[in-house]
């Protein structure tokens, strides 16, 4: 296949760089820094999988010289925060062969991509994998919790075209499977980073600690059963299909082998990043606000980060304004 890998940052890196070594044709497009590394002397890429030099990789920080017709699959790497731009830049090199596919966290990811491609080409996927960038032209893999799992979200996309995706990625040793129920597995994992991503970040705690308390249980308790209540009128199916099954399943399965583990978006809180926070509890709040759905939980939470990164000098923008009124303060308009 012909890959175009948008925002090779850590994961970006990695699923272009398992892709070119398996022989795929891969163009990475990421920061001056990090590409120039990567022209230099290849993408080094060590840890759980094993050390390898791939050193067969186009590595732009734009998109020049590249063509519609030169892609079968665009994979969207970017933070959730900057997808509407990065399809924006890549919708003229889309055309009926394409694909593009959301390789990223939290929800909405996909309907952004949708929106401007149609969900004819558009792929979902749920990654659950660590990846980090010790250095330029390096990814280090960390941690793998489960299988990659590539979806399709509508009738009229290539289901068996996606599927054949997945499993060269699997033969590129890449861990991945086909999954006829997408939204399923992406909820779940919005799930746990909703319920304990902002509470590590905030109160500087591992997720172990979480589960400790009566006061943080509760806490998480409230942040599932708005999740559950949204998907619920959504009619997305959740497994397992009830809130204290998820909370059962969180405290005595899924927490345990990462109780030691801090938030990434602690992290984001150190280095002064924007966080991923509105494609995650905020989310949850906007699908909830557009179906009638209160979140109060889930908001309070976005809030409390969204103030944290704004004590950090950190730009953002609020989850709860629709995308026609994020427009119209764009151009200086009011909304009634």
């Amino acid at each position: 296949m012909k890959i175009l890998v948008m925002g090779a940052g850590s994961m970006g890196s990695a699923v272009g760089g398992f892709m070119a070594k398996a022989g795929h044709e891969v163009t990475l497009i990421g920061r001056e820094q990090h590409m120039a590394a990567v022209r230099g002397k290849g993408l080094t890429i060590t840890g759980i999988w094993g050390e390898h030099l791939v050193t067969n990789l186009r590595a732009q920080t734009d998109l020049t010289g590249l063509a519609a017709g030169n892609f079968d699959l665009v994979i969207i790497a970017v933070k959730s925060y900057d997808t509407d731009a990065a399809v924006q830049a890549i919708a003229p090199l889309v055309d009926d062969g394409t694909l593009v596919c959301s390789y990223q966290n939290g929800l909405g990811n996909a309907e952004r991509i949708a929106d401007v491609v149609g969900w004819a080409r558009t792929v979902e996927a749920r990654v659950i994998y660590g990846v980090w960038l010790p250095e330029p032209g390096r990814a280090d893999i960390t941690v793998i919790a489960a299988p990659s799992a590539l979806g399709v979200c509508d009738s009229s996309a290539p289901a068996e075209r996606v599927r054949a995706i997945a499993e060269a990625m699997d033969d590129a040793g890449l861990p991945t499977v086909y999954s006829d129920a997408i939204a399923t597995v992406l909820w779940a994992k919005v799930a746990y980073n909703c319920a304990l991503n902002p509470l590590s970040a905030l109160l500087d705690v591992p997720y172990g600690v979480l589960s400790e308390t009566e006061h943080t249980l509760a806490i998480m308790r409230d942040i599932v059963h708005e999740l559950y209540a949204v998907a619920n009128a959504m009619e997305v199916r959740l497994n397992p299909p009830g809130p204290e099954a998820y909370m059962e399943l969180l405290i005595d399965t899924l927490i345990p082998p990462t109780a030691a583990h801090y938030a990434s978006m602690r992290e984001d809180f150190a280095h002064k990043r924007r966080t991923e926070i509105d494609a995650l509890n905020g989310g949850i709040v906007r699908f909830g606000q557009q179906h009638g759905v209160g979140c109060p939980t889930n908001a309070l939470l976005t809030r409390l980060v969204q103030a944290r990164e704004y004590a950090l000098g950190v730009r953002y923008s609020s989850s709860f304004s629709s995308r026609e009124e994020k427009e119209a303060k764009r151009s200086g308009n009011k909304t009634g």
